[in-house]
């Protein structure tokens, strides 16, 4: 997998951890009229001074990602702009030209990246739909969900974790 894939897919794993625990409706402050905003975003990322603090120490590299998003109305365009534009920095490109273009065209095409992706996306479903912890855990429906936040290391920890007990496709019985 080439460097370009590899932070793509970490900073897309850090973005959805932003979202995952920091993501708050939108009028929880009490200034929301009930209508939505012209993004028809009904959430905004506001991340605890804490966390901040934690994650500008811990992931200096994709810090950047944090601040383009915290206090912002969470949708996906949003997000999809502040990482290409992380992304493109960290490369040397500018997204939207011909060199960003052609590395993302080559990343749909890229069977071990879209493989990776999926178990992501799977992973952080199961854990949204309560079906497993953070541990890799199968749950059972009356399992109350785990409410712990956690660093953005110990959500990657995990995640590792879980797909390295993953088989590959082709192999299952």
């Amino acid at each position: 997998m080439t460097d370009f894939a590899a932070d793509f897919l970490e900073a897309m794993r850090y973005e959805h951890w932003l979202r995952f625990y920091f993501a708050e409706d939108a009028g929880s402050d009490g200034t929301d009229d009930g209508s939505e905003d012209e993004g028809g975003e009904d959430a905004v990322l506001a991340v605890p001074a804490g966390m901040r603090d934690l994650s500008r120490k811990e992931e200096p590299r994709l810090f950047p990602i944090l601040e383009g998003l915290d206090g912002m109305a969470v949708s996906m365009e949003t997000a999809r702009d502040v990482i290409f534009a992380w992304l493109g920095r960290a490369h040397g490109m500018e997204p939207g030209g011909d060199e960003f273009e052609a590395a993302m065209a080559a990343l749909a095409g890229d069977a071990a990246f879209m493989r990776r992706l999926d178990l992501f996306h799977g992973w952080v479903q199961n854990l949204a739909d309560g079906t497993i912890d953070l541990e890799g855990n199968a749950l059972p429906p009356s399992v109350a969900p785990d409410e712990r936040v956690v660093s953005f290391g110990e959500w990657e920890k995990s995640f590792r974790f879980w797909e390295s007990m993953q088989k590959p496709l082709g192999t299952m019985a």
